[in-house]
């Protein structure tokens, strides 16, 4: 069913645990005003959103690597806007990609690790997307924890990471040209044929077929790349692109595992089958094996950047950059041999924090910088862009505001994995392992490489007490707006009541809240 736009007005859908039913309200004068600025004259801008698998954010020059090679995406980032504090929803796969679906913590839809899934009661987003009358275009790795939406009308979908055989659009593409799926280092198929330039020629090739097809529709697409994510096995001249870069050395005390929280140990796997080759005492590193690593990753990473220019510069070569918003972020990083191990689903900068650029040239602004953008705020902007309002999201729409030429709206960034939640200004970072009852707390500003935990430091317990309470309170007070709203019934004097305070209601209730109390301990810590 496709919703008609009225002047003036945006429709949105009901929140329903069952068959949807759309509605009708109207937007406050303010959304009004600035969603008529960027649609008047124009159509509704088509959406790209390319993420990679595991990048971390020093394989991007413009993100101020001295020894990166990405000179696409530095491009893409010199023709938008940079965020310089991007991070993940959760740096675990499933959990992040599933917020990214449905636009909610994973608290909310419940895969807070790959072992689970996700509730299917919440509207995906491209079920929202197509209701409005956008052309949903899915290519590439998937694991949103539920069944791939039917509302992607073009799925072209992988089942597995790139070490796994099976008979996947990508394992017969692989067939054809007489080579296995699964593959490791070294790798023997041609650069133009391995997965990320395969999954680039799709995404081309059905770009190609919506403009001769639907140029009258805007289009939805999701180009999800595998690569840098093991098995790190870059084709042809990237697997020694690196071979006479010298790296930094990796960020690293002697014994430091040994003093994190039991629940993260437990999580990257330190004493139960954590690779020990790199760290065979578990105190010395062998460099040698670890800087062979690094170059193949980084390598890889440079192979998705060339393969990412390669779609934009389609866009610029069929007339689509200018009226298409482009998003690049990667679902989460890689300790890579950081702080002692290699693994994500840690709150370290290197598995947390994460790429992120918007650009639409001659809307949005060009060459500009701002600091926090996580990936439920996808979701948000994603709906922005295509006129639709939907209170459950809880992510901030970051693309009126910068076209309006107004401040960034987050001001900081909010995680969970598993039973552990975390929450990091510019400044600090609070880590809180709910089982245990303690945390970690790091000056961003004094110690970038996170390796001096103030959280038993009595100098800095009222910081810590008053930055866990907001946690905490945030994470109280996350819950399934979509339901809610759906059973929301009224009934007597109180309940009717009560109903009125729950129709008020939105996602981004709990984010508000808690920017607030940060901004007000930054005071105080002033």
């Amino acid at each position: 069913m496709v919703l008609k736009q009225t002047s003036g007005q945006a429709r949105t859908y009901k929140p329903s645990l069952g068959p949807r039913r759309p509605f009708e309200h109207d937007l406050r004068g303010r959304m009004i005003k600035i969603m008529s600025t960027i649609t008047s004259g124009t159509s509704r801008p088509n959406i790209l959103l390319i993420t990679t698998d595991t990048q971390r954010c020093d394989s991007l020059g413009c993100m101020g690597s001295d020894f990166a090679i990405s000179p696409n995406l530095d491009r893409l980032a010199k023709s938008g806007v940079l965020f310089e504090q991007g991070h993940t929803v959760s740096p675990v796969c499933g959990p992040a990609r599933a917020s990214l679906l449905t636009g909610v913590h994973t608290p909310i839809h419940g895969a807070t690790e790959n072992n689970l899934d996700a509730h299917e009661h919440l509207t995906p987003l491209p079920d929202l997307l197509a209701d409005v009358g956008y052309r949903n275009i899915m290519v590439g790795k998937t694991h949103f924890k539920r069944p791939t939406p039917s509302s992607f009308h073009v799925t072209h979908e992988l089942r597995g990471e790139k070490g796994i055989n099976n008979d996947d659009f990508y394992g017969q593409h692989m067939a054809k040209h007489g080579y296995e799926r699964a593959t490791s280092h070294p790798n023997p198929v041609p650069a133009e044929k391995f997965c990320d330039a395969f999954l680039a020629d799709t995404m081309i090739d059905e770009i190609t077929q919506h403009i001769a097809a639907y140029a009258d529709q805007p289009f939805f697409g999701f180009c999800s790349m595998l690569s840098p994510h093991s098995p790190y096995d870059p084709p042809g001249k990237w697997a020694h692109l690196f071979d006479n870069v010298e790296l930094p050395p990796i960020n690293y005390v002697p014994g430091e595992v040994d003093h994190m929280p039991a629940a993260e140990r437990e999580l990257v796997l330190y004493g139960k089958g954590m690779p020990t080759k790199s760290f065979p005492d578990g105190h010395e590193p062998d460099m040698a094996h670890i800087d062979h690593i690094r170059k193949l990753y980084y390598g890889l990473c440079a192979y998705c950047d060339h393969q990412i220019g390669r779609i934009i510069d389609h866009l610029d070569a069929t007339g689509l950059r200018e009226n298409t918003l482009v998003i690049f972020t990667s679902d989460h990083g890689t300790t890579m041999f950081d702080h002692g191990f290699e693994n994500k689903h840690t709150f370290f900068d290197s598995s947390w924090r994460v790429p992120f650029i918007m650009s639409q040239p001659g809307t949005l602004p060009e060459g500009a910088c701002e600091e926090f953008a996580t990936w439920l705020d996808i979701h948000a902007t994603a709906l922005s862009v295509a006129g639709i309002d939907w209170p459950a999201a809880q992510g901030f729409d970051l693309y009126r505001p910068l076209v309006a030429g107004q401040s960034n709206p987050r001001t900081c960034a909010t995680g969970t994995i598993y039973e552990t939640a975390a929450v990091t200004t510019c400044r600090w970072k609070l880590e809180y392992y709910l089982q245990e009852g303690v945390g970690r707390l790091f000056d961003r500003t004094a110690d970038p490489h996170e390796q001096a935990n103030l959280y038993h430091d009595a100098g800095y317990q009222p910081l810590r007490d008053r930055m866990t309470q907001a946690l905490l309170s945030w994470r109280a007070e996350l819950c399934d707006i979509e339901s809610l709203h759906e059973r929301n019934k009224g009934g007597g004097p109180v309940a009717r009541y009560v109903s009125e305070l729950v129709k008020s209601r939105t996602g981004l209730d709990a984010e508000r809240r808690l920017q607030e109390r940060l901004a007000e301990i930054d005071d105080w810590v002033k």
